[in-house]
């Protein structure tokens, strides 16, 4: 339950960022990843049933689930990732007027977004993954 709030509130704050943008802009990158919420849900669901990871755990489900959680990793950063780096770069090239402010801005802007990458994909694992062994 907790993951599936996790997920929905996710996806609530991708619709606040996506408020101001066309509509197929808005509604393609929702469906994406209200599909693969579904999908990655459902997988986990039955990759913990199957596997038995709450009772006793089968040999390779700990194994199983990490491969299933660190793909997904990838199919939800890497391109909630992408969006937000257009926006800000979008949003510095309108706000700054000199072109060396637009370069500061938007080089330092991809670098705060790399450090933010590499931590937002270990809360990804430990929220999905957890402290399994």
């Amino acid at each position: 339950m907790f993951k599936t709030i996790i997920l929905l509130i996710f996806i609530g704050l991708l619709y606040v960022l996506l408020k101001q943008d066309r509509k197929s802009v808005k509604y393609a990158f929702l469906i994406y990843f209200s599909l693969l919420s579904i999908v990655f849900l459902s997988g986990l669901h039955h990759i913990i049933s199957t596997y038995q990871l709450y009772d006793h755990p089968a040999v390779g489900g700990f194994e199983k689930l990490f491969s299933y959680v660190n793909l997904f990793r990838y199919l939800y950063l890497i391109p909630l990732f992408i969006l937000i780096a257009y926006k800000l770069i979008t949003f510095t090239l309108k706000s700054f007027n000199s072109l060396r402010a637009k370069i500061a801005m938007s080089l330092l802007w991809i670098v705060v977004l790399l450090g933010a990458m590499y931590v937002s994909s270990f809360l990804f694992i430990l929220l999905f993954y957890g402290f399994a062994p």
